[in-house]
């Protein structure tokens, strides 16, 4: 059967094979879109529209929506879900490029990667969650991080104007000892449980030196 018209106007088609519904498309009865359905009536696809542009939504056989591609006000995103219908990853457009992200079974955040101003940056969370490494770009060069599972930040390796430095820090985020550059070369810090330095192994202009202090930053002892 052949239909020629300029307009047609009705809620439903069937497709038939040998007399019997293989597949129909519907209005959708709350969104604005259609769906198309299986021979059971069962949704399988959404194409819908929204104030931002399109999107397309697909379904597992027990109609949970597992795949969802749309607009947001930075571009294309897609969301992919796991058959219980918990985000398990995404992908998208944001202002710097591009962003992913990856959940686990529980729809918890994992794993990022994105781009910024300065270039790439990565994120990994532990299973609940909880950022507890990062790997950047930024102004000076490269940076990586480490944290705990509370979050707190325990190692700093990164650039600055002087060059490399890295930072350790116990668990509580309290800075105990870090490695950088100073006009005579490299330096080592080492500080108490209040943060303040007790022993630096550094350069001068005449060579090494080597500063003991009390807890209380007191110098005790130094050489030369």
């Amino acid at each position: 059967m052949v239909i020629r018209a300029k307009r047609l106007v009705t809620e439903k088609v069937e497709f038939v094979r040998d007399g019997q519904t293989v597949s129909s498309i519907n209005v959708h009865p709350k969104s604005t879109g259609l769906v198309i359905s299986g021979k059971y009536d069962e949704p399988l696809i959404f194409l819908g529209a929204g104030g931002l542009g399109g999107s397309v939504t697909v379904y597992n056989k027990v109609w949970t929506p597992v795949a969802t591609m749309g607009v947001d006000e930075n571009g294309g995103a897609v969301v992919i879900k796991n058959n219980d219908g918990k985000p398990i990853a995404s992908m998208g457009a944001i202002e710097h490029g591009g962003s992913v992200g990856v959940y686990n079974k529980d729809g918890k955040p994992v794993a990022a990667m994105r781009a910024t101003e300065y270039g790439g940056f990565v994120d990994a969370n532990n299973k609940d969650g909880k950022r507890v490494a990062v790997m950047c770009a930024f102004k000076n060069g490269g940076a990586v991080s480490v944290q705990n599972n509370d979050g707190k930040l325990c190692v700093l390796m990164g650039v600055d104007e002087k060059g490399g430095l890295i930072n350790v820090s116990d668990n509580n985020g309290n800075l105990t000892a870090y490695v950088t550059n100073d006009p005579f070369g490299g330096t080592v810090v080492v500080a108490g449980k209040k943060g303040t330095p007790v022993a630096i192994i550094g350069n001068s202009p005449w060579g090494g030196m080597i500063s003991l202090a009390d807890e209380m930053g007191n110098l005790k002892w130094s050489a030369p």
